[in-house]
């Protein structure tokens, strides 16, 4: 008996889609959950399937009415989904029930919201800006290019705040010699001090 038999591949017809490609397509699929959610015939099912077909190819062809009729149905429903809850929310006595619905009704209008936002950029969609070079960070400094004279001239020494000579702290208690713009400083007269203290 032997092993290594090879197996002949099937040949096929040109567009005549195997079982797995049709089982696996993405407008077979959908058409299997859209039959068992609203109760449909299962022979219904190819009918289903041709329609996806045509709404995917206006898709690929740039026709985006579906899709944003969709969305603004699904925000509609959606909204109604959110006011329902939050009704029924203030029409119960206890308070563990009322905040499950409004827990339930609040995810129903945050859901509104994102498919709003979804049609939006559907209409008009974001703007992508392809750039040579992108720094993502807080407060990134980035020279490409060569460093100016100047720039080369700076030198970090330490702080001179603190220090009078490098390496020895400065003495916060000890007398200092005068600055620069009053030289001839000295305490208060007898002629200028206040007559009671």
């Amino acid at each position: 008996m032997e092993t290594n038999q090879q197996v002949e591949p099937r040949h096929k017809e040109p567009g005549d889609p195997t079982v797995a490609q049709k089982a696996t397509s993405p407008e077979f699929l959908s058409a299997t959950v859209l039959t068992a959610c609203h109760k449909l015939d299962h022979a219904q099912i190819t009918e289903l399937v041709t329609e996806l077909k045509e709404q995917t190819a206006a898709v690929h062809t740039d026709d985006m009415s579906r899709p944003e009729s969709m969305l603004i149905a699904q925000a509609h429903a959606l909204d109604g989904l959110f006011a329902k809850l939050a009704n029924r929310a203030f029409s119960v006595k206890s308070l563990d029930v009322m905040e499950r619905y409004m827990r339930l009704a609040l995810k129903a209008q945050n859901q509104t919201r994102t498919t709003l936002q979804t049609l939006a950029e559907l209409k008009a969609p974001k703007q992508i800006a392809f750039v040579r070079q992108a720094n993502i960070g807080n407060q990134v400094q980035v020279n490409n290019g060569t460093v100016p004279t100047r720039a080369r001239e700076i030198r970090n020494g330490p702080n001179e705040l603190l220090e009078v000579t490098y390496g020895e702290r400065l003495d916060t208690r000890a007398t200092c010699a005068p600055g620069g713009v009053d030289t001839t400083m000295e305490a208060v007269g007898a002629k200028h001090r206040p007559s009671e203290r």
